[in-house]
């Protein structure tokens, strides 16, 4: 049973005990307890029958009769999981991902081992209670890992000081549309439209997010850049319309055969839903897009005469197969992969990206085993080609999205757009790398704006390396100049 009392502690100790703290995720109270109970230990004056006690009356009530957060970070993907325990339940986190709890569907403690099953999203944990902490392993399909969980007061909390926070400087409204797709599925779209609280109509940008389902914010480890550039574009006098992917938040429509070209669909549709809309100047209608949003913008501006100007955002110029083997060298080399092994690499993913559609799981397995063959296992694991990696290879590339992106090629549409382009590239950025593709962009669309922005990755954060493991870690979240070069290029056309 725990007792409250009044500690006097000097400022500056409590300062030093409270960053601590906050770098091993506990709190300051579960810092003392914790330096006490060490301090106990090592003068062998540990009460062991009593943490016996403790921790089996714990067990019992689940960890503790209140609710308790425990927050660890996944080395491997550079992800904080957080668990919150009650007695009555377990809800895992990924705070970085999304604010939604992910129920355990079973759960259990056997003696001081607390197993976690999350059969919704395939995540299994074995933990092991050591003093204050949860030591053990975690799983998710191929991956698993070992991880310490540290108790808190509260779930993890990223700061992101540019997100903006109620009451806005602009004005909203809800835009929604319904139709059916090329493919005869049915499909809801709905976004939000934000414009200047006086004035208009307005210069209006459609926003476009890049790959996989994302909110109308493009939220991602609880960055927010579509929300801040929305802020940002709506205090300069531009409007912009962000919409929720379809399968996301108020969006719905099939994914089963989804890909970037029906993709375009849904951003042509929500173009549609602006017309007539008195907030929006026709004449300065434009759509932009981030990654593979930034390929989808030009391929609906060359087909449709409704677009007066497009914004690409870490766009590719090069087809899906160079921005593929662009993407794994540049990522593999800013981890610090010596050249020998980014050699391996590369020659692997070189003929793994060129195997037919239907090739067996032991086919990748033999490619890989004939690259990696005379590799020390550590040298294997560091170029992502350990085990399991033939079935997770097949998986990937053989989706229908990868396939679709593998042939995607912007001399198929960039010639054709004849409006004005913008086109911006983090100098740093590690998944469209920027010389290449923004020197396509210009020979393909001579009238292209192209730049390279220097000390960016590929969201536009000021970074080191240009990792992705550094998103996360990075509070910025939309680098200013690259915001106001927006601004001030669709003003100025």
């Amino acid at each position: 049973m725990k007792k409250n009392f009044a500690l006097r502690i000097d400022s500056e100790v409590y300062d030093a005990i409270e960053k601590w703290a906050a770098d091993e995720f506990r709190s300051a109270n579960g810092q003392i307890e914790w330096i006490l109970s060490e301090a106990l230990k090592k003068a062998k004056r540990y009460p062991k029958q009593m943490k016996k006690l403790t921790i089996l009356i714990l067990m019992c009530l689940g960890l503790t009769a209140q609710a308790q957060w425990y927050n660890g970070l996944s080395q491997k993907t550079g992800l904080v999981l957080s668990l919150h325990l009650t007695d009555t339940a377990v809800n895992l986190y990924s705070p970085l991902q999304s604010a939604d709890p992910i129920p355990a569907s079973q759960w259990s403690y056997s003696g001081d081992t607390l197993r976690v099953d999350c059969k919704s999203i395939g995540f299994k944990a074995v933990l092991t209670r050591r003093d204050s902490t949860l030591v053990g392993y975690w799983k998710q399909g191929l991956l698993k890992e070992d991880i310490i969980f540290l108790p808190a007061d509260t779930i993890f909390s990223p700061q992101r000081p540019q997100t903006p926070l109620p009451p806005y400087a602009f004005e909203e409204q809800t835009i929604a549309t319904d139709f059916t797709d090329s493919q005869g599925n049915p499909v809801h779209l709905e976004g939000t439209l934000t414009y200047p609280r006086t004035g208009g109509p307005f210069p209006t940008l459609v926003l476009v997010s890049g790959s996989g389902q994302q909110n109308r914010d493009e939220e991602l480890f609880q960055h927010r850049p579509f929300l801040v550039l929305a802020d940002y574009l709506a205090k300069r006098g531009i409007a912009v319309l962000r919409y929720d992917d379809r399968g996301v938040g108020a969006s719905t429509g099939s994914l089963d055969s989804a890909d970037t070209r029906l993709f375009a669909e849904d951003a042509e549709a929500m173009l549609r839903a602006l017309k007539g809309n008195s907030h929006v100047d026709p004449a300065r209608l434009g759509i932009g897009g981030h990654s593979e949003g930034g390929a989808i913008a030009p391929l609906v501006a060359a087909r449709n005469k409704d677009v007066k100007y497009v914004v690409m955002l870490a766009g590719q110029g090069c087809t899906g197969l160079d921005v593929m083997l662009q993407q794994n060298e540049a990522l593999y080399r800013a981890a610090g992969l010596s050249e020998r092994l980014l050699a391996v690499r590369m020659a692997a993913m070189q003929e793994l990206l060129a195997m037919p559609t239907g090739s067996k799981q032991k086919e990748y397995k033999a490619v890989i085993d004939r690259h990696t063959a005379g590799l020390a296992k550590t040298e294997v694991d560091s170029i992502g080609l350990g085990r399991g990696s033939a079935a997770a290879m097949k998986q990937q590339l053989e989706s229908r999205w990868m396939q679709s992106f593998l042939t995607l090629d912007p001399a198929e549409y960039l010639p054709k757009v004849k409006v004005p382009v913008l086109a911006l590239n983090g100098a740093k950025d590690r998944q469209v790398v920027c010389k290449p593709n923004l020197q396509r962009v210009k020979a393909l669309c001579p009238q292209a704006d192209c730049r390279e922005l220097p000390g960016l990755n590929h969201l536009f954060q000021h970074c080191t390396t240009g990792g992705t493991d550094e998103y996360l870690l990075i509070e910025e979240t939309f680098a200013p100049e690259a915001m106001r070069q927006i601004a001030d290029w669709i003003l100025g056309i």
